[in-house]
């Protein structure tokens, strides 16, 4: 039987009509098309879901083929790269050796290994491991899915949650590195799939991620079981993981006040990336810097600083980019923050996101004298943002949710997902959005943080971990109506399905009344005390 299929070399693009018999798989119709690609085909989309290259195609469809650039083919490599990992370390060192995936950082993904028996992983060990990988990756073994997320690799089965590469051949390049008594698999950027990603020592979010995991070792929650159990025991024992963790957001927001106000800075820069609760977060820094006997801060958004709109630079599609630095009046800017430090009265500008221009005249400020200036934006810790600003005055915050919640030893809960759930809901919420259009702009949203506001996290004095425990609990109820209003077709069904099956394995916390008014969650849920 003859079918239709229109085939997208990548998302995006124009479609060319193919008449090809039923039965073929994708991998079998990529073939023709490999020398015309410009990366490696990890994944598919088929009438918008997400399917891996050995689908069998039987019906009419549209075909999206989908390289790394794409969100669900980059989490496919990775998932491919920790089997890949996997099986290497049971060839080599068996049963005894105990290893587990624990958070994504520095472009790579952290690993530890309890060899039981043996002392630390070493640089020798990590080389036997690499050329295993490698050996296997050059015999181009199939990756064979057995049903309920089980994979098996040359007789070597473990259990992961979503699509794999069809086969070892497709997982290049990777690189083993050590640290912190641990492993980093690093692996290719969204942003240049064909190239390992620069490599780096974030030194401040590995303890971040530490001290994260302390506070879950704490309650004995490491795994989304865990938690589950805890949600089962009751309202009580549920309000319980509520108020810790609020009491612990609190309790470092105090600290971060004192630090400021005992330093003597001026100007405090606040950065990262979207849906991590910078607004929240910057307005109950100004409160608990008041709280401590100091005038209360004055509020600085850089959105009042974009160029006018007929400067507005464009990507290559010809599309308004407004998360580039060039897209801000960074000279305005600068001249505004000097004009304020140095006691005069700046006149502010109020951009006007309707016509693009900025007005003038109806912002005119002066500080009080030890005012602090509070600077919330993407680009806040970009050094090109201040340049002309005096270094000593400035204290660097970098924020973001930095989930270690694991679902099991080998898979890990994505701080990405935490992010895009908490987005959808407040853009739906806030400014009525589709869920489609949130999941539709995501790509662009992540490619834009991967140059304007990751390069800059190590510039940060401070790093706030926004993640709540029990977040993903409480998100889920909003979340769960609008997935699944997303239909077999649309463009989104895949990531949709994933993001419903990675809701469900969390239990529901019904009650928030234990969620205070002025926490980050209310950014996205609402009913907070900042007008959220």
């Amino acid at each position: 039987m003859l079918i239709k299929v229109k085939v997208y070399k990548e998302p995006g693009a124009d479609p060319a009509e193919r008449e090809i018999e039923a039965g073929f798989t994708i991998e079998e119709l990529l073939g023709e098309y490999r020398s015309h690609l410009p990366f490696r085909i990890i994944t598919a989309r088929v009438d918008g879901d997400s399917v891996p290259l050995t689908y069998v195609l039987n019906k009419d469809c549209e075909l999206i083929l989908c390289d790394m650039r794409e969100d669900m083919a980059s989490r496919s490599f990775q998932r491919g790269l920790t089997l890949l990992y996997l099986k290497a370390i049971s060839d080599l060192y068996g049963a005894d050796a105990k290893v587990l995936i624990r958070n994504s950082v520095n472009r790579g993904i952290y690993t530890t290994i309890d060899f039981g028996t043996k002392e630390d992983v070493t640089e020798g060990d990590l080389r036997q491991i690499e050329k295993r990988m490698w050996r296997l990756v050059d015999a181009n073994l199939p990756i064979e899915d057995m049903g309920d997320g089980v994979y098996r690799l040359d007789g070597y089965t473990n259990s992961f949650y979503g699509l794999m590469p069809a086969s070892t051949g497709y997982i290049s390049p990777f690189a083993l590195e050590l640290m912190r008594g641990g492993v980093l698999m690093r692996f290719p950027h969204q942003t240049d799939p064909d190239k390992l990603a620069f490599y780096k020592r974030d030194a401040k979010i590995f303890d971040a991620y530490d001290e994260e995991q302390e506070f879950l070792d704490a309650l004995h929650l490491g795994f989304i079981s865990d938690l589950n159990r805890q949600i089962d025991a009751g309202p009580e024992a549920a309000a319980g993981i509520i108020r810790m963790a609020e009491f612990r957001h609190a309790s470092r927001l105090k600290e971060l006040a004192k630090n400021i106000i005992e330093a003597g800075k001026r100007v405090v820069l606040i950065a990262g990336p979207s849906s991590s609760g910078k607004t929240t977060f910057s307005k109950r820094l100004i409160k608990e810097i008041a709280a401590l006997g100091a005038p209360e801060p004055f509020y600085l958004g850089t959105d009042d600083y974009f160029v006018e709109r007929e400067f507005s630079p464009r990507d290559r599609k010809g599309e308004y980019n407004f998360e580039g630095l060039n897209a801000v009046d960074v000279e305005l800017f600068e001249r505004n923050i000097e004009e304020l430090l140095s006691g005069k009265i700046a006149d502010l500008p109020k951009y006007d996101f309707i016509t693009g221009t900025k007005a003038f005249g109806v912002r005119k400020c002066k500080l009080e004298k030890g005012q602090v200036i509070v600077v919330e934006g993407i680009h806040a810790l970009n050094k090109k943002m201040t340049v002309d600003i005096e270094d000593g005055v400035k204290y660097k915050i970098y924020i973001s949710p930095l989930t270690q919640l694991n679902i099991d030893d080998h898979n890990r809960v994505p701080s990405t997902d935490v992010r895009l759930i908490r987005r959808m809901i407040r853009d739906n919420r806030t400014r009525g959005n589709s869920v489609v259009d949130t999941i539709r702009q995501w790509p662009k949203v992540r490619a834009g943080e991967s140059v304007n506001i990751f390069p800059y996290n190590n510039e940060a004095d401070e790093i706030f971990n926004s993640t709540l425990i029990y977040e993903l609990p409480v998100l889920k109820k909003y979340a769960v109506p609008l997935l699944e209003e997303i239909k077999p077709g649309e463009d989104s069904y895949g990531h949709a399905r994933w993001l419903l099956y990675f809701l469900s394995l969390f239990n529901a916390i019904e009650d928030e009344s234990a969620i205070p008014p002025e926490s980050l969650l209310r950014e996205f849920i609402g009913g907070g005390s900042f007008g959220t």
